[in-house]
């Protein structure tokens, strides 16, 4: 079994994203796992999680006697040039976003990810069709869920969620990328209506909406999170429509439907093939189609559950590693 690296990126305790998804289930496989946390630690420690999933703390995973082959995960394209410094059997580079605005600093590694990476994954069509003739082992590996957390009906109603109004829900990134213009017109056509808000800030210095039936209720847990979106009525996907969200695919669409609440977001390429998922452009047609949705009754929850269902994050990491085999033995023949 492989030992896999993955430098320092994420924390691994902030926003529970694709790559703790992944890397946890490919320890839970029987790979080893080397999470290189990212923060100050005053203690530095490398402690287990489970049997073959390690968090290194102020430690280099270099540092824990591992079994190779090594395989260098990386997502953050910069970290291409840290190749030297693990000395990988297998460098995979997972492409989650279109190196452009918000992320156009990640463009000039391209050409060096492109040469170096042995694998490349990519979590949208537009992405991976960037990649398609440009590397010889390039995949389409969408974002998923873990169905089995969100799925279940939750044993109490979070005390800081508002009351008294139906519940229209944004999770996720509070960000340059969400249609905060559109947003407003939605909010002030529709005061009957609560609008919550979970999230970290990214990008952004303060929470940009201002309205008494707007609530920002901060960054939650991963363990918190299907609490509070059981108890939405409808949960929001509200991108702008730019080069860089064409190449978006939304975890939080994953997670709404494994919750089994509606959906009402703008019309990115990624959410056009999702069945019973609504789409809107326009502010008022979005907050009409808002409306409708609260008042209709839903006929469709079992059918967005089991969507959810079949895109489970086990699902991805199983085809990911049956390609990493595959690449591994090609290698050795």
């Amino acid at each position: 079994m492989p030992t896999i690296i993955y430098p320092p990126s994420i924390p691994w305790d902030w926003m529970f994203q694709r790559p703790q998804q992944l890397l946890g289930r490919f320890s839970a496989s029987g790979q080893t796992v080397l999470y290189e946390d990212l923060g100050n630690f005053s203690n530095p420690k490398a402690s287990l999680l489970s049997p073959s999933l390690l968090i290194c703390q102020g430690v280099s995973a270099m540092a824990v006697p591992h079994p190779r082959p090594r395989i260098l995960w990386l997502t953050v394209p910069s970290h291409i040039n840290l190749i030297p410094n693990y000395d990988p059997d297998l460098v995979i580079y997972d492409a989650v976003d279109e190196p452009k605005e918000e992320f156009a600093s990640w463009a000039p590694y391209y050409p060096t990810i492109q040469e170096k990476a042995d694998i490349i994954f990519c979590s949208s069509s537009s992405i991976y069709e960037h990649f398609l003739n440009k590397h010889p082992h390039v995949y389409l590996v969408p974002n998923g869920v873990d169905y089995v957390h969100f799925s279940p009906a939750p044993p109490y109603r979070p005390t800081d969620l508002p009351s008294g109004k139906p519940i229209v829900g944004y999770s996720g990134a509070i960000a340059p990328w969400v249609d905060w213009e559109l947003l407003k017109i939605v909010i002030r056509e529709n005061p009957e209506i609560n609008f919550v808000f979970l999230g970290a800030l990214f990008q952004l210095n303060k929470f940009p909406l201002k309205f008494k039936n707007v609530f920002y209720l901060g960054l939650k847990s991963y363990q918190e999170l299907p609490t509070y979106l059981h108890h939405f009525d409808v949960g929001l996907i509200p991108f702008r429509q730019t080069e860089m969200t064409k190449g978006c695919n939304p975890i939080k669409l994953y997670e709404y439907y494994a919750a089994g609440i509606r959906v009402l977001g703008t019309p990115l390429p990624e959410l056009l093939t999702i069945p019973k998922i609504n789409l809107e452009s326009k502010p008022h047609l979005f907050s009409l189609r808002l409306r409708h949705l609260l008042e209709e009754d839903d006929m469709n929850k079992a059918e967005r559950m089991a969507y959810a269902q079949a895109n489970d994050w086990s699902e991805r990491a199983g085809r990911i590693l049956h390609y990493i085999f595959n690449r591994a033995n090609t290698n050795q023949e």
